[in-house]
């Protein structure tokens, strides 16, 4: 499979054809042709002066001039979309990867989805268990092999947890694992992931800034208690040199 870009690599004749061949009376009938450029030169050899229903015909390199002078402020500028869609094209052109090899296994078959895992009230109650629940799955799943990724879709509505893992077989172990096992009183289930399923949930801006107020409300509520513990390990150290 190949890739065809435009390139300037091209020129044109311009070819008179006599009104004859046309059918129209008491006027000449102009054709323009594109070449590559190294062919040009042959076609005018060959075609000027040749003879076509008994009528000579007239070769000669096209000249192309622009009518009056360049202005670029004249030039129509691209608008946003139409950038990105030219954007996006290049992309997809020079994209290019290898066919995928008979027998090779899919991207998708080292993804493991993983439901029933909490709701997405849980983490309103609690913001940290998002970090808890992340930990524990990895912690869990690297008995199976090597973890590339966690992710927790904590508002989605099945509580799912994607996991990748570096090899195919390491997703079946996982699979084998832990459907149907037990975990915060809730049964779960594991299976291989299909590759079209999307389970990210789009939030609202309102829902994102209530998120976003709970997570500072926690960090906040960490730090006070990192700070008290500091207080009473400094307090209980000079409480120990006085008693000495």
């Amino acid at each position: 499979m190949g890739m065809m870009l435009r390139t300037t690599t091209m020129t044109a004749i311009h070819l008179c054809i006599p009104d004859a061949l046309k059918g129209t009376a008491g006027m000449l009938q102009f054709a323009e042709l594109q070449f590559g450029v190294e062919s040009v030169d042959l076609a005018l050899k060959i075609l000027d002066g040749s003879q076509i229903r008994g009528k000579t015909l007239s070769v000669q390199r096209a000249k192309f001039q622009m009518k009056g002078e360049y202005d670029p402020a004249l030039k129509p500028k691209k608008k946003k979309k139409d950038k990105e869609r030219q954007k996006k094209m290049q992309e997809k052109l020079f994209d290019w990867r290898p066919e995928r090899m008979r027998g090779e296994p899919l991207k998708c078959e080292r993804v493991v989805i993983i439901k029933n895992l909490f709701t997405p009230e849980d983490f309103d109650k609690e913001v940290q268990l998002l970090l808890e629940y992340q930990q524990d799955i990895r912690s869990e799943c690297l008995k199976c092999g090597d973890v590339r990724k966690v992710i927790i879709y904590d508002r989605h509505p099945e509580g799912v947890a994607q996991v990748t893992f570096r090899e195919p077989t390491e997703a079946q172990a996982c699979v084998q694992l832990l459907n149907g096992r037990w975990f915060s009183q809730r049964k779960i289930s594991a299976e291989i992931w299909d590759g079209k399923t999307k389970y990210k949930i789009t939030e609202t801006d309102a829902e994102i800034e209530a998120r976003i107020k709970k997570w500072d409300k926690y960090l906040e509520q960490e730090d006070e208690e990192k700070e008290k513990k500091k207080q009473e390990m400094t307090s209980s150290s000079e409480e120990q040199k006085t008693s000495q």
